[in-house]
């Protein structure tokens, strides 16, 4: 990983060294490119890593007893555990076992259930990347590697990551610090989260309830504070009566986790300056004090988390972003090479399907609308952004699943009816591979169209704060606010397309049967009652008994939709933990998993003649 990032500070400091050339530019354009040129950099990684994929697979395949372990399955599957047994057993201290901040964990009776799907979670990922590994060893892979990239919907993503990349080479000559920014992420595995006990005790009167405790950390390097506590308390840097007037501290209290942000910042003006006398040198960087009073009548138990990061927070959205490209990468690879003959099934439903009229038609309007959201008035004084975030996300989950049914009903019912089922599986092809690859097809255009559309949101929605300073007469807001509220929608974006692809898959069942009418009508029922499940469960509590069966029975057989709603926390600016979105996924992949059990079922004894 250091080698791909340093191969990236080098590429963009020969471009960031023409920026005494540029022009003067507008303090508009950086707050709104710099959020871009991230995501750009990011890309520039995906495809670094992407070409050392590419060499290593040229190294591996010379290697004689790698070259042909993919041909055999059950050897393979054999290296392929062990491989990820042990990469798991290296990985879970510094993952799994590593200290979290309160807000992205949960404890109590639900810790251990955490930490074991947290490990189950670990070594699936492990065990993909040792079987992506057998793959680019196998000879086969070598040779036609070339040719995977140019094919099926990983031709248009590539082009859509190389103009990113193009964004992130670009913009070096507009952004600030580039050099900065990228040197941070070299630095992320370095980052990690401590944890500070104190035990303060109760008094019965200011000065008996107040205490002081040693701590150690440097404020220049804290990328999150979280606090929290059993008692009701407040915290300072500083002796109390040193505080500055005008300062006022809020009291932390048990019922919530403190998080230090722009909203609650009262404790970091708390920190002392490196001058008493001139306040203009800033204030001190290294924290050695900690002073609490506590507010309640028992000892408050009192957790301190600083999570260390670099310079830059935002930099992390680099590793993300490559890394990310290269796990897409890899998954079309395995898929292609491991599963040849459903692989060639999912391609030619994806050609098929990006070949309609509709798959223009709705990838056209919703660019339009996305772009046209952003000079819509909402008239929310001050909160259009917002209103922005949460029409764009229905509008985005509203287009794709219209196209998830639509492509399911053509791929799958109306090949049944004109008898081109029945062809295809005349050849060397089972029923399983057939429906399993229409799915697979199905879910590799919604991700196509989910990439087209995140570009075109994140861009937005960068733009958006931007627009509102202007037409608010304020001044030109920091780039980092219009990264907070771009990156926010990722969790979003993925979720959505998440259930995008649940609704793909009962759609897919349901073809193999019905037509498309009959198939839209009863999926649009599942999409309603997946959203109205926890309401239906909340009025099952009220004692009727045939209420309470047919919410039990809804909230059974009925996917919960509502888990991946999270439109109100996005508005609102609240993060999603990553934990979330591995529930979410486990969620659906076994719903997914369920409907293509049925798919199975129904399409087995279907009388294609």
């Amino acid at each position: 990983m250091n080698v791909s990032i340093q191969m990236l500070q080098s590429l963009l400091n020969q471009v960031g060294s023409y920026a005494p050339l540029a022009l003067d530019i507008s303090p508009k354009l950086q707050s709104w490119l710099t959020p871009l040129w991230i995501i750009g950099v990011g890309c520039i990684l995906g495809l670094i890593l992407i070409g050392l994929s590419w060499a290593l697979s040229k190294g591996l395949s010379r290697v004689s007893a790698l070259n042909q372990l993919a041909e055999n399955p059950s050897k393979s599957a054999i290296v392929v555990s062990i491989f990820a047994l042990a990469l798991c057993a290296v990985l879970v201290p510094f993952t799994v076992g590593a200290e979290k901040m309160p807000s992205t964990s949960s404890g109590g009776a639900d810790s251990w259930a955490d930490l074991l799907a947290a490990i189950v979670g670990l070594y699936f990922v492990c065990w993909l990347a040792g079987y992506s590994l057998v793959v680019l060893a196998w000879k086969r892979t070598a040779r036609e590697f070339t040719m995977v990239l140019r094919e099926g919907t990983l031709y248009p993503i590539l082009i859509i990551v190389t103009f990113m990349a193009a964004v992130g080479v670009v913009g070096t000559i507009a952004v600030q610090d580039p050099g900065g920014i990228v040197q941070a992420a070299l630095g992320v595995p370095l980052t990690g989260t401590t944890k500070h006990e104190f035990a303060a005790a109760a008094g019965d009167n200011a000065a008996e309830s107040r205490s002081t405790h040693s701590i150690d950390f440097h404020a220049s390097e804290v990328a999150a504070l979280e606090i929290t506590t059993n008692q009701s308390v407040k915290i300072a840097f500083c002796p109390f009566d040193q505080i500055e007037d005008g300062v006022i501290l809020e009291e932390i209290t048990s019922e919530d986790i403190y998080r230090v942000n722009a909203e609650r910042s009262s404790l970091l003006l708390t920190i002392p300056y490196r001058d008493a006398e001139d306040s203009s040198l800033g204030r001190q960087s290294h924290i050695t004090k900690i002073y609490i009073e506590n507010l309640g009548i028992d000892t408050a138990e009192v957790a301190f988390y600083v999570r260390t990061g670099t310079g830059y927070v935002e930099a992390e959205t680099i590793l993300i972003t490559g890394f990310g490209i290269l796990a897409l990468f890899l998954i079309y690879l395995v898929q292609r090479m491991a599963m040849p003959r459903l692989f060639a099934v999912a391609l030619s439903t994806y050609k098929s399907e990006i070949a309609q009229p509709l798959f223009t038609l709705i990838v056209v309007l919703g660019v339009i609308a996305l772009i046209g959201f952003v000079w819509i008035p909402y008239n929310t004084f001050g909160e259009d952004i917002k209103m922005l975030k949460d029409a764009g996300l229905t509008l985005i989950l509203i287009l794709s699943i219209i196209l998830a049914l639509w492509s399911a009903s053509t791929s799958v019912a109306d090949e049944i009816e004109g008898r081109t089922a029945l062809t295809v599986l005349s050849k060397p092809l089972t029923r399983r591979a057939f429906v399993i690859g229409k799915f697979s097809g199905i879910v590799w255009m919604l991700a196509l169209v989910y990439i087209i559309f995140g570009v075109v949101f994140i861009a937005a929605v960068s733009y958006k704060p931007i627009y509102d300073a202007t037409e608010s007469s304020l001044g030109v807001p920091d780039w980092r606010i219009c990264f907070i509220e771009s990156i926010r929608l990722v969790p979003g974006l993925v979720l959505a397309f998440m259930e995008a692809v649940v609704i793909a898959s009962l759609s897919v069942a349901i073809s193999t049967r019905l037509p498309l009418m009959a198939n839209m009508t009863i999926c649009l029922v599942v999409y309603a009652l997946g959203h109205l499940t926890p309401l239906v469960v909340q009025s099952s509590l009220s004692g009727f008994a045939i209420v309470e069966f047919f919410g039990k029975l809804i909230a059974t057989v009925f996917p919960n939709l509502d888990h991946f709603n999270i439109q109100a926390a996005i508005s609102a600016g609240v993060d999603v933990p990553f934990a979330y979105l591995g529930w979410a996924f486990s969620y659906c992949a076994i719903y997914s998993l369920i409907a293509m059990l049925l798919a199975l079922v129904m399409f087995e004894d279907r009388d294609l003649t």
